[in-house]
């Protein structure tokens, strides 16, 4: 009876983990954040080659994604640039690369740091560090980066603990049209929702990315409230846990078009936008 029993429950998990499996897979996901490199503050976590992220995104249902490259923090913006470009034929074909932008000095010809006047290959958004990299955002300092960045369709991306809420309202006010990613990561955002919700009710172009956009409920609500189109999956792998957002995705009260528009056809379809 005990061993019967135990061979049912086992039988039981793993029809519904396979149930779960085909369910993720039906909704294509497209990451929003992996990256390479050492990462920093993270000892526990390891660092991730470019010949790693095919067999990880595998490993994780992920179909494909946004790639980013820890030296643009902990070293410089240029480093980060140029090991994302040296990167580059080793990634899974189709990924698309999240280059690390400053403000940029006068007479300046590079886009991006780091790439000699080259226009990034890849291009799927920047990213940009204003509290480490000690520069205000503001419209004085990364506007040409801003205008720039509109002509060709590329979001902003920006972590949560970079910023300050009035003066990413600010900037939001300032380019109306340009596509914000709040990233969630590396600290719970959870903690900071009405902010970022007066936000997004203030600001259409600003999006969440949903790493660690962990609470009960969270998702219904900003779908609720803000549509479908306001969510991108992010994994932050290697240091973050991929099923832990996918689970969040899998088990919200909401519409399975919707969960397909968060998992990946939200950025799917900026990463189709973007013009070089």
């Amino acid at each position: 009876m005990g061993s019967g029993s135990s061979r049912w429950r086992e039988a039981e998990i793993e029809n519904m983990a396979r149930a779960r499996r085909e369910q993720a897979a039906r909704l294509g996901i497209f990451d929003a954040g992996t990256w390479l490199g050492r990462p920093q503050g993270f000892p526990l976590a390891r660092a991730v080659r470019a010949g790693d992220v095919g067999a990880m995104w595998r490993d994780a249902g992920i179909v494909s994604g946004l790639v980013s490259h820890w030296q643009g923090k902990t070293v410089s913006a240029q480093n980060g640039n140029q090991a994302l470009a040296a990167a580059l034929p080793e990634l899974p074909t189709g990924c698309g690369l999240v280059w690390t932008g400053l403000p940029l000095l006068p007479g300046a010809v590079e886009p991006a740091p780091g790439l000699d006047g080259r226009t990034p290959e890849r291009p799927a958004g920047v990213r940009l560090f204003p509290k480490s990299h000690v520069f205000p955002l503001a419209e004085w300092t990364i506007g040409s980066l801003c205008r720039w960045m509109m002509e060709r369709r590329l979001p902003l991306f920006i972590w949560h603990s970079e910023l300050d809420w009035t003066v990413l309202y600010s900037l939001a006010k300032a380019f109306p049209e340009l596509t914000i990613v709040v990233e969630s990561q590396p600290q719970k955002i959870l903690y900071h929702v009405r902010p970022l919700f007066a936000l997004m009710g203030e600001c259409p172009k600003v999006l969440v990315e949903t790493s660690n956009f962990i609470g009960q409920g969270v998702i219904e609500y900003t779908v609720r409230h803000f549509g479908p189109e306001r969510l991108v999956f992010g994994s932050f792998l290697p240091v973050g846990d991929p099923l832990v957002p996918l689970g969040m995705l899998l088990d919200a009260d909401i519409a399975e078009p919707d969960k397909a528009l968060i998992a990946g056809g939200n950025l799917r379809r900026i990463f189709s936008e973007v013009q070089a």
